[in-house]
């Protein structure tokens, strides 16, 4: 079920906004070998980012796939169960205090469902980034922002922080639609409110590391030039 959302809606939004941004998703990324780059990343104090994310409201968005997959199929019992599991859901997320309010605006009714470390699309890959990377993405989840700047920092490379939100009235009033529709026996319609569930979701992303464009310059020479090496051999 984790990989229905995610290829859907997860996948959509990576290969959309975050192309348009100039960025990639970092799991997409961070495995590939290439030689190493030159240039220095700049980023100046950074405030604590809160990278908690819903589970329940996660959980509503799977149901609320399931549902609309369930529908296609004429699967209309099993469609009336998930759309029930996403409005038990999507009433206890609108409980959880840590993932409501984490966008830049501080929206109480926006809330995060998802999130992911991004790269800017020039990124070459090697396994010591991938240590950084990696080193920077815990120290993330732990909330400790400048720590984890320091990490990405010396990947050298443009990094971000891109978070999936989900504004809970909204999702609540087109799943609460999907319901009475159900009820009714209207489930052309009733896929249209959950599509609208769907829709709804909201990309941010917040630049954490930006090379300097003389240093992007200067990677994007190095590595037209500079042959790529073998990974360190490791005992």
């Amino acid at each position: 079920m984790n990989t229905i959302l995610r290829n859907t809606v997860i996948g959509l939004f990576a290969a959309t906004a975050l192309a348009g941004a100039g960025l990639a998703p970092l799991r997409a990324m961070a495995g590939a070998a290439g030689s190493a780059s030159a240039g220095s990343a700049h980023a100046g104090k950074q405030q604590p980012i809160n990278v908690h994310l819903s589970r329940d409201g996660f959980e509503a968005m799977r149901n609320v796939r399931a549902a609309r997959v369930a529908l296609f199929n004429g699967d209309t019992e099993h469609a009336k169960a998930y759309v029930g599991q996403a409005q038990q859901a999507l009433t206890k997320a609108a409980t959880d205090e840590k993932a409501v309010g984490t966008s830049r605006s501080g929206d109480p009714n926006l809330i995060s469902i998802d999130g992911q470390l991004v790269v800017g699309e020039g990124y070459i890959g090697s396994p010591d980034k991938a240590a950084h990377l990696n080193r920077g993405e815990r120290h993330l989840k732990d909330g400790n922002t400048q720590e984890a700047i320091e990490q990405l920092k010396l990947t050298e490379e443009d990094i971000g922080y891109t978070r999936l939100l989900m504004p809970l009235k909204e999702t609540r009033s087109h799943v609460d639609d999907a319901d009475r529709m159900i009820q009714k026996g209207d489930y052309f319609d009733a896929n249209l409110a959950l599509k609208g569930a769907e829709e709804g979701l909201a990309v941010e992303t917040v630049m954490l590391v930006e090379v300097p464009k003389q240093a992007n310059a200067a990677t994007a020479a190095s590595t037209a030039t500079t042959p790529a090496q073998p990974p360190s051999k490791v005992n």
